[in-house]
C-alpha cells in the first residue's frame, strides 16, 4: 500500500507547484523542494528578512521519497529520530541533532517508530553570502549535536514560538552566531587529535561522576598538564567548562521531558546541590532552570 506524504506551505510563501499533485511523480522522480517547501504536517512557518523558519511533525514509521532543497538550511531536531541517507553519507538524527543541509543536495529520511517534529531554518538568496563568509561551505549533509549548537537552535525556536517586535532582531542575530559556531565545530572535530575526542565521548558517558583530571588524562595515557593545554587548544573551552555544558544538556532533557524535582535532577547530572545547579544553568543558558521548564 503506498502512503501519500503531504507537502504543505504556509502562506505567503506560496503554492506547490502542480506537478506535485501526481502521488506517482512523487514516489518516483527525485523532488525538488523550493523556498519553505517541507514533508510533513507543518504547524507553522515565517518569513524573516530571507530566512524561512518552519515547524514540521511527522508520524511514526513514515518513509520520506528521495529529495533535495533548493535553499540551504539547518533541521533542529525537536522531537523523535530518524535515519537521513544522502550519496556519500548516512546519519542518525536524533533529538537535539542540529543538521546542516547544502542546497540541492540529494536525501531520504526514514522516521522511527515515534512520532518526529523539526525546526527548518532556511537561507533564502539574500543569506547565501553569509553562509559563504562563515566558511560553511559543506558539500555533504552535516550533523552537530554540539551543546551551544543546540542552546542557539534552542533560543531561535523559543523566538519563534513566542515571536514579538524584537523577536525578528534576535533571531537573525542568533542565526549568525549558529552559522559561526557550527562553522566552528566541524572545523575543531575534524582537526582535533582522536585521543582528544575519546576524552569527550568519555566525558559525554560519565558526566555525572564528574570525573577527575587524573582520570581522563590516565584513560588517553598523557599528563594531566598536556590534556589540560591541549584540550582547550582544539575544543577551545576547558574540561571543567566542558564536563559543565555536558550536564546542563542532559538536565535541559529531563526537566523538557519528566516531571523530576529539580533537586532530583541537579543529582542525576552531577551537581552537588540544587543552588549550584541553579548558578550554572543560568549562567550557560541566560535563564534558571525553572524558567526553562515553564517555557516548554
Amino acid at each position: 500500500m503506498i502512503i501519500f506524504f503531504i507537502l504543505r506551505v504556509v502562506a505567503p510563501i506560496g503554492a506547490l507547484p502542480a506537478t506535485l499533485t501526481n502521488d506517482k511523480q512523487l514516489f518516483n522522480n527525485i523532488m525538488k523542494l523550493d523556498k519553505g517547501q517541507y514533508y510533513g504536517d507543518i504547524q507553522q512557518t515565517k518569513n524573516i528578512h530571507g530566512i524561512v523558519l518552519t515547524e514540521s511533525n511527522y508520524p511514526g514509521k513514515i518513509s520520506l521519497p528521495l529529495h533535495y532543497h533548493k535553499n540551504p538550511y539547518f533541521c533542529f531536531v525537536l522531537d523523535g529520530n530518524y535515519t537521513e541517507h544522502s550519496f556519500n553519507n548516512d546519519l542518525i538524527c536524533s533529538k537535539g541533532d542540529v543538521i546542516f543541509h547544502p542546497s540541492k543536495t540529494e536525501h531520504q529520511n526514514q522516521f522511527s517508530s515515534v512520532t518526529g517534529s523539526c525546526f527548518n531554518i532556511e537561507f533564502s538568496e539574500n543569506w547565501i553570502e553569509r553562509i559563504i563568509c562563515s566558511n560553511l561551505n559543506l558539500t555533504k549533509i552535516e550533523n552537530s549535536s554540539g551543546f551551544n549548537v543546540q542552546r542557539i537552535a534552542s533560543k531561535v525556536f523559543n523566538e519563534f514560538n513566542q515571536y514579538d517586535s524584537i523577536s525578528s532582531l534576535m533571531i537573525e542575530g542568533l542565526i549568525i552566531e549558529l552559522l559561526v559556531i557550527f562553522s566552528r565545530n566541524k572545523k575543531q572535530n575534524s582537526s582535533a587529535p582522536f585521543y582528544l575526542k575519546k576524552v569527550a565521548l568519555y566525558i559525554n558517558e560519565v558526566y555525572h561522576t564528574s570525573p577527575s583530571l587524573s582520570e581522563l588524562a590516565k584513560l588517553v595515557q598523557v599528563s594531566p598538564e598536556h590534556l589540560v593545554r591541549e584540550f582547550k587548544k582544539a575544543f577551545k573551552i576547558t574540561i571543567g567548562e566542558y564536563v559543565r555544558q555536558i550536564k546542563v544538556k542532559n538536565s535541559c532533557t529531563k526537566l523538557k521531558h519528566t516531571k523530576k524535582e529539580l533537586a532530583e535532577i541537579a543529582f542525576e547530572v552531577g551537581f552537588s546541590d540544587q543552588s549550584h545547579f541553579n548558578r550554572v544553568f543560568k549562567k550557560i543558558m541566560g535563564m534558571t532552570p525553572l524558567e526553562y521548564r515553564l517555557s516548554k
